[in-house]
């Protein structure tokens, strides 16, 4: 009888390599279906202009544009402008404008136009000018102070918005009014002694501290530019704009010893004659104290010692 041998059972065998990628492949798709799925419903949620005016963050921009940032720079700021005109034109906000002017001073921080006239733009676009406008032309302005930190100009402009922009804009009762006209003051002070600056900076200066009730100070920053001022056309202005807040400021100095004196002569005896007050002395009673008498409904000058 032969003997039918029986084969053995094969072990239960491992996935293979293809199996294995098939699964890591299924994995991802349905990853890669999920993220979709996700960033359409975020990009849903997007202004309509987002796909036209988005710009890629400004060190992507920097690496696209393969050692040539400074030209990336101008084709932002062309950019810019299109989109500002385009804007003004519609009366519409220009909301993403602040995102350019970013990214070309980030390609190009030595583009010192940009900064005076992105900062404009920035404020005087059509639209009802608030604070937070101002504020973001201020940061472009900083920026370019540190740029270019020997630039009369960027401080300048920068003095007058936190001096006169920004209050202007505000309400009333802002609690950040008064910080921001001090350091308007201070800044338009310093932007005054610049290398370079044009003879009429200081007096301009001094009328609006001037007109901000800070006469004293304007005095002083008059005589400092005075002694640094290298045009003879500019010291004429400024001797000429000292004359007049001097006397201005005199005349309110004998006001004050007018006062002075007035009060001297109630606290002693009112109700003789100045000149008896002025020699006779302060007016002293049994006790040693200070006497305040009243004043006497008789007319001044009535009896006389």
């Amino acid at each position: 009888m032969s003997r039918v041998l029986a084969r053995p059972t094969p072990p239960g065998r491992r996935p293979g390599p293809a199996f294995a990628i098939s699964l890591l492949l299924v994995s991802l798709s349905t990853v890669a279906l999920l993220c979709q799925s996700r960033a359409n419903a975020l990009h849903d949620r997007w202004p309509p202009e987002a796909d036209t005016f988005y710009l890629p963050p400004s060190g992507i921009l920097r690496l696209a544009s393969l050692g040539h940032s400074e030209l990336a720079a101008d084709i932002v700021h062309a950019r810019a402008n299109v989109y500002f005109g385009t804007q003004l034109h519609a009366r519409l906000p220009t909301k993403w404008l602040a995102n350019y002017l970013g990214a070309a001073i980030d390609l190009d921080p030595q583009f010192r136009r940009l900064y005076l006239a992105g900062a404009a733009m920035l404020i005087y676009n059509g639209q009802r000018i608030v604070p937070e406008m101002v504020l973001a032309a201020n940061t472009v302005l900083q920026r370019g102070r540190q740029a270019f930190p020997f630039d009369w100009e960027m401080p300048f402009q920068l003095g007058f918005n936190l001096l006169y922009e920004l209050p202007n804009d505000a309400s009333s009762d802002d609690p950040r009014i008064p910080g921001w006209r001090q350091q308007g003051v201070e800044i338009l002070r310093q932007a005054a002694f610049f290398e370079g600056v044009p003879y009429y900076i200081p007096n301009l200066v001094a009328r609006m501290l001037t007109k901000e009730g800070s006469q004293d100070l304007a005095v002083r920053h008059l005589e400092q530019a005075y002694a640094v001022a290298s045009s003879e056309e500019g010291r004429t202005q400024i001797r000429y704009k000292l004359a007049q807040l001097r006397g201005q400021q005199v005349a309110e100095d004998l006001a004050e010893k007018q006062r002075e004196f007035q009060s001297l002569v109630d606290s002693r005896y009112p109700d003789f004659s100045e000149a008896f007050s002025l020699v006779i002395g302060p007016r002293i009673t049994s006790n040693g104290i200070l006497a305040t008498p009243a004043r006497s409904t008789s007319n001044r000058g009535a009896s006389r010692p």
